[in-house]
């Protein structure tokens, strides 16, 4: 059986990022594009969803959680196309060591950086993201290079 443990330091600032700084995603072009990539995904949820006026959504009284379900859904369709894999997605029930405010732990296997990388462009992509911003509240997205699956 294996184990995996993330060890992640909790601070004020490290709890607010919903998208990646500047210097995060330049480290991340100067790595081997074609390599393999896991991304454990810890998320925490907005209590109510925030859609923008106009979003067929907006005013449906949803959670966060519902909000970010509806964007999971389209995203596991994306992923099936592109060669990724989920591989884990659940509820956070404690800390064990450390402490933070999490509500799903999931990792996602990507067949190389490159792929992660243009998942964002896609048009099929593109189309559900509005319900990861209405749902979301912050995340932390940590790569690990675990090779082929």
């Amino acid at each position: 059986m294996a184990v995996c443990l993330v060890i992640v330091p909790v601070t004020e600032e490290t709890m607010t990022a919903t998208q990646p700084r500047p210097e995060q995603i330049q480290a991340f072009l100067t790595a081997d594009m074609s390599e393999p990539v896991c991304m454990v995904n810890l998320l925490k949820f907005k209590d109510k969803a925030n859609y923008a006026e106009g979003a067929p959504e907006y005013g449906t009284g949803l959670t966060g959680q519902e909000a970010y379900g509806l964007y999971g859904i389209g995203v596991y369709k994306v992923l099936a196309k592109i060669g990724a894999k989920p591989l884990f997605s659940a509820p956070v029930q404690r800390f064990m060591i450390g402490a933070g405010d999490w509500d799903t732990a999931a990792l996602v296997w990507y067949p190389s950086r490159k792929v992660f990388l243009e998942m964002p462009q896609r048009e099929d992509y593109q189309t559900i993201h509005y319900h990861r911003e209405a749902g979301l509240a912050h995340q932390d997205l940590i790569e690990t290079t675990p090779g082929e699956l």
